[in-house]
């Protein structure tokens, strides 16, 4: 089984602050729109421009509700309108942390000791980390195996696979305790070393869900 490295920690795969958009919190309410309508996106960082302290997330839809709704002034400050202002992580932190935290924002700030800004981690990061641990940019086929919950059982599944490169594997199920289900891709492209993986993991006790084979790049 060939060993690949990953890099499981924020820091490794955050958009750095010079390649983000963002609002200063000196801004009013009326340049924090001018802002956002010049970009493509519907929610950018708040940023402190003297001490770089991120502030929060400005979304278009709170500033336009504040400005023409709400009956809020264009000279009144950003801050009146700012939201999540907890919505960072710190670089060390781990992937799944982030995975955890980011939930219905459309970005988390990555943050040093200091809350200082260093700049995003993104929804569409973190769902390309998750394809990749499904091999979908290699291809190959992808097993669905449900465990049982006993000492030796994944240890005991992994070896049947030590012939195998492993191009991404989850577990799913984390709680059960009777059953976990395991999903895992290798990049075999042959049918019959496929049929013969799948009647070999059955005979050693465990139950194949599904095998879908996934083509390179889908």
């Amino acid at each position: 089984m060939e060993k690949k490295a990953i890099n499981m920690f924020v820091r490794n795969v955050y958009v750095e602050k010079h390649k983000v958009t963002t609002c200063p919190s000196s801004y009013t309410a009326k340049q924090a729109l001018d802002l956002i309508k010049g970009t493509t996106y519907r929610c950018i960082p708040v940023v402190d421009r003297d001490s770089n302290e991120y502030k929060g997330q400005i979304y278009k839809v709170d500033l336009l509700e504040f400005l023409y709704e709400q009956g809020g002034k264009p000279e009144e400050s950003v801050l009146a309108v700012v939201d999540e202002p907890d919505s960072y992580i710190h670089k060390d932190h781990s992937l799944s942390l982030a995975l955890l935290r980011i939930d219905r924002l459309p970005f988390l700030a990555v943050t040093n000791e200091k809350k200082e800004f260093l700049g995003i981690v993104t929804h569409s990061i973190l769902m390309d980390l998750f394809r990749d641990g499904f091999g979908m940019k290699t291809g190959g086929y992808c097993f669905t195996v449900s465990i049982w919950e006993q000492t030796g059982a994944f240890l005991k599944l992994l070896k049947l696979l030590k012939t195998f490169n492993i191009e991404g594997a989850h577990t799913f199920g984390n709680g059960n305790e009777l059953v976990r289900r395991m999903t895992f891709t290798i990049s075999e492209e042959n049918e019959q070393v496929i049929q013969r993986l799948k009647e070999k993991i059955q005979h050693a006790g465990f139950r194949v869900l599904h095998v879908e084979k996934i083509e390179k790049g889908e």
